[in-house]
């Protein structure tokens, strides 16, 4: 139920967009291109020489509760070796604390993932990732609940799209893939598919 409200909310924002470039069309209008004219004029965007190629930004996640509470910071840098494709490097950390148990229990993720993006057509764009992890999760042994640390190796796929501030600045959400969620496994996503929000800066 969930995914389908995030991609509803989605869905809004899609068509949002679009009334807006619309709306803000003036004079007569223009014979549409042919999808071979539009392709053509892609391929030549992709081409240009990119003002700002390099690019950082990243997610920072905050939540605070009674029973449990949960920090995240996920910083990515990276370069746009054109229009059409980037590569990055991301850094993840982790922390949740759960005040459930006695005394209460904390657990900690950290690592690091190689990021590509390929835009088919602005502002959509598909995306592959890699991701290796140290993490733990609260586990049951002999002396009762505990923290208990692992690795994790996650192959994400997806696709999204760049809602752009300026020339420079970006907001970007993708849904991806976990390939390697097993639900027999313990696994540091409670489901195989992930959202990912966060925002860039190019200089």
């Amino acid at each position: 139920m969930e995914l389908k409200k995030i991609l509803a909310f989605v869905f809004c924002i899609v068509l949002a967009v679009s009334a807006v470039a619309q709306e803000a069309g003036e004079g007569e209008p223009e014979e549409p291109d042919t999808y071979k004219e539009q392709y053509e004029k892609y391929q030549k965007q992709a081409k240009k020489t990119i003002e700002y190629p390099w690019f950082v930004g990243g997610a920072v996640g905050l939540a605070f509760g009674s029973e449990t509470s949960y920090a995240e910071f996920s910083p990515i840098f990276g370069y746009r070796f054109s229009p059409l494709f980037q590569l990055g490097g991301s850094l993840t950390f982790r922390y949740r604390k759960d005040k459930r148990y006695e005394p209460d229990l904390s657990t900690t993720d950290f690592g690091a993932s190689v990021v590509a993006r390929f835009f088919v057509f602005d502002p959509i764009f598909l995306q592959a990732e890699v991701e290796r992890l140290n993490w733990e999760y609260i586990g049951i042994t002999d002396e009762g609940y505990e923290s208990v640390e692992d690795t994790y190796t996650g192959y994400y796929a997806g696709f999204g799209f760049v809602q752009r501030a300026s020339e420079r600045v970006a907001m970007y959400m993708a849904f991806l893939w976990d390939f390697s969620y097993d639900e027999n496994e313990p696994s540091p996503n409670t489901r195989p598919y992930l959202i990912r929000i966060g925002f860039g800066f190019a200089f």
